[in-house]
């Protein structure tokens, strides 16, 4: 998982709103994400919608059912977007979403889901999945075969990423997809946004544990990332994101504490700023750490 974070760019991303309001972290990179998939592995992708006029979208269905069926046959199963009937999406609100085919049972012709917001496995027909309000659509993404990409390339094109992302450049300015995450406060500029927050005692309580668990989810993965292509890189960076954690697990027990009472107390909210203080110091020294690394690796292939 980690090295899967650190490839698409989920493990080094932090996502901030004036006022440490909400932030959908479960939405965010995703066109730049997709794109990266390539690097790792190579995929068949069934894709249309109500729009796409000249295609038919129950015979796209079935050839992505059958192609499917192709790989729950070989132990791999496959990607699917709202992969739910309408019946099925009217009572989960987080309906439109990625889940994984993991089997097929052709008396019934129905899908067999794991869905990250539905407990346990569901049933669906094949054909009745795709519903990304308002038209009907579908979206599958089945493995084809390995990837022929250099993997120290694509580790490096992460780095590359996570620099960028941390400095606010990772978004083409002519990239639609991303419009709204450019104008939202992120890498230092989401520490800076939060740690401003907190000078008001309107700074969320429920909202500052969920930014808290999201932010430390993702740096145990970046020091496990980038402990892991040690091989090609140095992971002085771990250290520093171990040192961030360190400053981001008492701010985790301040949350825990105002959660409680529901309000935060003044000397929590100093001493919150203070963490993400040293929080933010620490991520800059792990982005300068990946900067200088990538920087001697550029001189070594000059001289070489």
């Amino acid at each position: 998982m980690a090295r899967l974070q650190g490839v698409l760019g989920h493990a080094f991303q932090f996502d901030m709103k004036e006022g440490g309001k909400h932030v959908n972290h479960d939405h965010f990179d995703w066109g730049p994400a997709l794109d990266l998939l390539p690097e790792i592995v190579q995929f068949r992708t069934f894709m249309s919608s109500e729009q796409d006029g000249e295609v038919e979208l129950a015979a796209l269905k079935q050839d992505a059912r059958d192609v499917v069926l192709a790989g729950l046959q070989q132990g791999i199963p496959a990607l699917a977007w709202s992969p739910m009937s309408r019946e099925i999406a009217a009572s989960h609100h987080h309906g439109v979403c990625w889940g994984l085919i993991i089997g097929y049972d052709e008396a019934d012709e129905t899908y067999t889901i794991r869905h990250p917001f539905v407990d346990g496995p569901y049933d669906v027909r094949y054909d009745e999945i795709g519903h990304a309000e308002p038209e009907e659509s579908i979206w599958v993404i089945v493995y084809d075969r390995p990837s022929t990409a250099d993997e120290r390339e694509t580790h490096l094109t992460a780095l590359r990423n996570a620099v960028a992302y941390a400095h606010a450049k990772r978004y083409a300015e002519d990239d639609e997809r991303n419009a709204n995450r450019r104008a939202t406060p992120h890498g230092f500029a989401a520490y800076d946004v939060w740690q401003q927050a907190f000078t008001s005692a309107d700074v969320p309580v429920n909202g500052t544990h969920h930014h808290l668990e999201m932010l430390m989810y993702r740096r145990v993965a970046a020091a496990a990332y980038v402990r892991e292509i040690a091989g090609i890189f140095p992971e002085a960076a771990a250290v520093h994101y171990d040192l961030e954690m360190e400053s981001l697990h008492p701010l985790h027990d301040l949350s825990d504490a105002a959660c409680d009472r529901q309000a935060w107390l003044a000397e929590e909210r100093a001493k919150a700023r203070h963490f993400i203080g040293a929080a933010m110091k620490s991520e800059r020294e792990a982005i300068a750490s990946i900067e200088a690394a990538l920087a001697n690796l550029s001189s070594l292939r000059v001289l070489n």
